[in-house]
């Protein structure tokens, strides 16, 4: 289970910037008015930065 210091730790492997605030937007009910939808690219840093803390650096 990711913590969302966990998630932001991912984040920052794959050099992208997002607050707890921003992050906790995306787990709002969606009527909620902070609610925001996840972007490809915010999915696409996450995901960069899991496969980089599994795999580590290909260099």
């Amino acid at each position: 289970d990711l913590q969302a210091e966990d998630v932001l730790a991912l984040m920052q492997l794959a050099d992208f910037r997002f607050s707890k605030h921003e992050l906790s937007a995306f787990f709002r009910r969606a009527d909620h008015k902070h609610y925001r939808k996840c972007q490809d690219q915010v999915l696409r840093n996450f995901l960069q930065g899991v496969q980089h803390n599994l795999r580590g650096t290909m260099d």
